[in-house]
């Protein structure tokens, strides 16, 4: 049995990787921050593909980014678990911010700081799951944003400072898909003599709750802006491409779009001090 886990399941793109990956065979690990929202969508997905005889499994935990506490919960929880596929899919670009418990700004923390926190402490499992014949991948989900790095350097304030503007949570959101783009190639060639894949995929602009100014602009968003994004399931096909496909043309440190490799312009412009 192969098993994938994925972060914002119940999200307008996790819906859609989570419904491909059991259409692939997966048994599928649904982390989300608020289960009794997500409850719905995952009796349907029971429903559809959970049947007497059948292999597949369905589970749901509850996964607070924002909690280094939840995420150790989390992946205690999976203690002994084989894992094959970790999806890193949430993501927040919120109405406000501030600091989280463990003294970090919120969406530093859930973006950037949470996904490799998690992901550390999964190696165990994934090492189980590389020695299978689905082997072992860890996808990141990044963003066009992650270019705002060619205008805004990225600093180590931005671990912790509170942008309080609007402009300035947009310029973080870049700055935590930037820091997890460079952390995620370090990751790739650290797990790599361990067996297990790290990738990452740029969706693109996509229709979801992220786009939003939230003001009094949002109408003209909607209107103007919104029906040229691409849809959930168009920004979630290179992630489920990346988890599904049996080899990758570049498995350590790809990063990808459209199913296909690409390169941000970013080069040698962040603050390692």
């Amino acid at each position: 049995m192969k098993t994938a886990i994925v972060t914002g399941a119940d999200g307008g793109m996790g819906r859609e990787i989570c419904r491909s990956l059991l259409d692939n065979g997966y048994s599928l690990i649904m982390a989300c921050l608020l289960p009794e929202a997500a409850m719905p969508f995952f009796r349907e997905l029971q429903e559809q593909y959970i049947h007497p005889k059948g292999s597949l499994s369905i589970r749901m935990l509850q996964l607070d980014l924002a909690s280094f506490a939840s995420v150790r919960s989390f992946a205690s929880a999976l203690s002994g678990t084989t894992i094959n596929r970790l999806i890193h899919n949430a993501g927040i670009l919120p109405r406000s911010t501030r600091l989280t418990e463990d003294g970090y700004e919120m969406i530093s923390q859930v973006n950037y700081r949470a996904p490799l926190y998690l992901t550390r402490l999964l190696v165990p499992q994934l090492e189980k799951g590389s020695v299978t014949e689905d082997g072992a991948r860890v996808l990141f989900t990044l963003s066009c944003t992650v270019d705002f790095g060619l205008v805004f350097r990225l600093r180590p304030s931005f671990l912790t400072h509170v942008p309080k503007t609007w402009a300035g949570r947009v310029i973080r959101y870049g700055h935590t898909k930037q820091a997890l783009y460079y952390a995620s190639l370090s990751l790739a060639e650290r797990l790599k003599s361990k067996g297990i894949q790290v990738v990452s995929t740029d969706p693109g602009a996509v229709n979801t709750p992220l786009v939003t100014m939230n003001n009094a602009l949002d109408p003209l968003v909607n209107i103007f802006f919104r029906p040229l994004l691409s849809s959930p399931a168009r920004g979630a096909s290179t992630a489920i491409w990346l988890a599904t496909a049996r080899e990758l043309p570049l498995p350590y440190g790809g990063t990808y779009r459209k199913c296909k490799p690409r390169r941000f312009l970013v080069g040698k412009n962040v603050c390692h001090r």
